[in-house]
C-alpha cells in the first residue's frame, strides 16, 4: 500500500513539472481549430444552399443560419456547438478594415436567448464565397497569426 502511495505522489509530482503549452504551439492549436470551424461553415453553406454566419463577441461565437423569420441559431449537427478561444489568446476581427462589433452592439434581424438582437459578422454563402475578414490571434510569448476568407493554413 505504502509502494503504490509513494508511486502514485511520484507521478502526480512528475505531471505537474511537465511543461506547459508555450504560446507559439497555442496559437497553432487554436487557428486549426478555428478553421476547421469556419470550413466547416462554409461546406454547410455550400451543400444546403443557404446561408450561414458566424456572430463572435469576445472570445466565443456561434453560427446562425438564415431563415425567412431571420437569422437563427444552429441548433443540430456540428455547428450548433459554441466555438470558444482559450483566455490565453487574443483575438481581433477585421471587416472590410474595421474592427468588428460585438454581437450585442450590432443590430440584426433575429434575437438569441437572451432576447439581444443578432446579425453575423462573418457570413458563408451558398455559392462558396466567405465574407472577407482578417482573424489576428495572438498570445504572450509567441508572434501572432493571420487568417483570412481563404482559410489556407501556412507553415
Amino acid at each position: 500500500m505504502v509502494v503504490v502511495f509513494i508511486i502514485g505522489l511520484l507521478s502526480g509530482v512528475a505531471a505537474l513539472t511537465l511543461p506547459s503549452k508555450d504560446g507559439g504551439a497555442l496559437l497553432y492549436e487554436q487557428r486549426y481549430k478555428l478553421i476547421g470551424n469556419l470550413r466547416s461553415a462554409r461546406a454547410e453553406a455550400v451543400f444546403s444552399g443557404r446561408s450561414l454566419g458566424l456572430a463572435w463577441e469576445q472570445q466565443r461565437g456561434r453560427f446562425y443560419v438564415l431563415t425567412a423569420q431571420g437569422w437563427q441559431t444552429i441548433q443540430q449537427g456540428v455547428l450548433a456547438k459554441e466555438v470558444v478561444l482559450d483566455e490565453r489568446v487574443d483575438s481581433v476581427i477585421t471587416v472590410g478594415g474595421e474592427p468588428i462589433k460585438s454581437a450585442s452592439e450590432d443590430s440584426g434581424a433575429s434575437e438569441d436567448s437572451e432576447g439581444q438582437e443578432t446579425t453575423p459578422q462573418i457570413m458563408f454563402l451558398g455559392d462558396g464565397q466567405i465574407s472577407p475578414f482578417e482573424w489576428r490571434l495572438s498570445s504572450a510569448g509567441a508572434e501572432s497569426l493571420v487568417l483570412d476568407e481563404q482559410l489556407m493554413v501556412e507553415p
